[in-house]
């Protein structure tokens, strides 16, 4: 027996045409032209009148399936299709809300995909309108997913009409109704707490591949996955156990508790500054042999006891770390300076640049002054003459090229607050909502390179699109929170999407985040900012630093004329743009 049904596939109506496992059928089917869905499980072709009689011609004992939930779809706005009556329209249930969207763009519309489903949500894809997605989360049951870079709809019929009717392009869900006794298909599936003994403050959470708990456990503040383990890490808190005991009863499984009395402790809550330096110990560590270790364990103590930025710690320990390599790991204490001055030496041969080699020789001197106690120590060498660079800079046409090749909404805004605001990298991902300050129009900057403070302007332009962004990404924590709850953003991240957006972009410069940072103070010097003013927006503790953008503004150098051209100006007329 050949069923067929009416279904929604690739942005279009199709055919679902269904039937056991039967090679003579499988061939009649590829004799129509009919392709294998993955998402449906069924084979499908174009749902026209054409196909329906060659379906009939073709198969012998042919079953309608009619529409099994007495709901009328709307009717597409993009695509009309020929009625040819494989799925029954039943009226009992219509949508109240009118088609607002009719008239979508059909490039908008083509962009819309339904992607599967995660527990009790449907998974849908949305480019980003402000209209559109404005009203999609105020819809009860819709909200965005950070980590999906989609929205999460409630698998519920109100809900379906209310998401199909907004947007307007026809069905969009297939009829699969959250129901929880379905989410768990073996009853003896069990979630299993051990204790994990590299570090106690956390606890191994091994579960079974259901998707609806995967998805909470993800979104948990800590939560991570340890491949050696095979094993989710969560924080071994007593918060943490009621969340899984939570969940566990949505979906009547067991829970196996193998951990020791007494291990959950509160005070065992994920403090993001320790976590931090503690991956900086340990990825520091794996750069030098066990036989090192207590050289560059006492470097590392003594500057988290004295308070230095992890950013300090990693320039430092990783310049000392390289030296140690040279020399062989030999115990630094027993080197002599004119040894010390020959590795250096041999060092700069092998193209060590100047800056690295004058941050290697700082690094020597706090090693030997402060954790050898030699305080007479110096390294009496002339110090590198220091490498000028000229930054890259931006023009204002380039910056709005960059950001116009940034469709998500995040990412866009991220890039917007580094402009606008003449923010680094590092500062764009550690903002927080209450460093924003709206009403005086200015962002808060807090402990940033050197632990300064600093107050900055808030770009009026980017105000309603930062509203527009907290509804789609609700936080009272990070302004750009990151992918599991409570952390900020990754570096790394940021400039993945800047190198995306300048490559679109097609721009030949090498530009990065920090090219936006450079960009603004030009600009601002361009428009006949004061230098000091710049000086404070940007941070810098010498004025020095700030003067390089003195070097590097086009305006001044094009009022500027060569003596080749006033000695030649007729060549100028052929070679000068219009």
């Amino acid at each position: 027996m050949v069923t067929i049904e009416k279904i929604w596939h690739h942005d279009n109506f199709r055919i679902g045409i269904r039937f056991g496992f039967d090679e003579n059928l499988k061939m009649k089917a590829r004799q129509i032209g009919a392709k294998w869905s993955k998402t449906w499980k069924c084979w499908y072709v174009d749902y026209n009148k054409e196909n329906y009689i060659e379906i009939k011609r073709t198969f012998e004992q042919i079953e309608i399936v009619k529409d099994k939930n007495n709901e009328r779809p709307p009717e597409p706005a993009v695509m009309q299709h020929e009625n040819v009556h494989i799925a029954e329209p039943i009226s009992e249930i219509q949508p109240v809300l009118p088609v607002e969207h009719k008239g979508l763009n059909p490039d908008f519309a083509s962009k819309i995909v339904f992607s599967g489903t995660a527990g009790k949500y449907w998974i849908l894809k949305v480019p980003y309108n402000q209209s559109i997605t404005t009203k999609l989360m105020d819809i009860k049951g819709v909200y965005w997913n950070k980590s999906q870079k989609a929205f999460f709809v409630m698998r519920h019929v109100n809900v379906k009409i209310k998401v199909e009717t907004l947007l307007g392009i026809g069905e969009i869900f297939p009829p699969e109704y959250f129901n929880l006794e379905t989410l768990v298909t073996n009853r003896c599936s069990i979630i299993e707490l051990n204790e994990y003994k590299t570090d106690k403050k956390w606890m191994m959470l091994s579960c079974p591949p259901i998707p609806y708990l995967i998805e909470q456990v993800k979104r948990w503040e800590g939560s991570r996955y340890s491949k050696t383990n095979k094993a989710y890490l969560l924080t071994a808190t007593p918060a943490m156990l009621n969340n899984l005991q939570k969940i566990a009863g949505e979906l009547n499984i067991s829970i196996r508790n193998n951990l020791p009395d007494r291990y959950l402790k509160k005070y065992k809550a994920v403090n993001k500054k320790a976590s931090q330096l503690q991956n900086l110990r340990e990825n520091m560590l794996q750069q030098i042999p066990l036989m090192a270790h207590t050289y560059t364990l006492a470097m590392i103590d003594y500057m988290m006891a004295q308070n230095y930025s992890a950013n300090s710690i990693r320039n430092y320990v990783h310049s000392f770390n390289l030296f140690q390599r040279v020399t062989q790991y030999q115990n630094p204490d027993t080197l002599t300076e004119i040894q010390i001055v020959k590795h250096l030496a041999g060092m700069n041969e092998k193209g060590l640049s100047a800056s690295s080699l004058n941050l290697l020789i700082n690094a020597l001197k706090y090693y030997f002054r402060t954790v050898l106690k030699r305080d007479g120590f110096d390294i009496r060498i002339p110090r590198p003459r220091k490498e000028h660079h000229l930054p890259t800079v931006l023009t204002m046409e380039e910056c709005a090229r960059i950001f116009s090749f940034v469709e998500n909404p995040k990412h866009k805004l991220l890039l917007l607050m580094g402009y606008g605001a003449g923010l680094r990298r590092s500062e764009i991902v550690q903002l927080r909502w209450e460093d924003i300050l709206f009403d005086e129009h200015k962002i808060h900057v807090r402990q940033s390179k050197g632990n300064k403070d600093r107050i900055v302007m808030l770009p009026y332009s980017i105000v309603v699109s930062l509203n527009d962004y907290r509804v789609l990404y609700p936080s009272n924590d990070w302004v750009f929170a990151g992918q599991y709850k409570g952390e900020a953003l990754s570096g790394r991240t940021v400039q993945t999407v800047m190198r995306n957006a300048v490559i679109k972009a097609g721009l030949e410069k090498r530009a990065t985040v920090h090219t936006l940072r450079h960009s603004f103070a030009t600009h601002l010097l361009e428009t006949g900012t004061d230098i000091r003013y710049i000086q404070q927006l940007l941070g810098h503790s010498s004025i020095k630093t700030t003067m390089v953008y003195t070097h590097i503004t086009p305006k001044a150098a094009r009022n500027i004329i060569s003596p080749l051209d006033m000695i030649q100006p007729d060549m100028i007329k052929k070679s000068k743009p219009e």
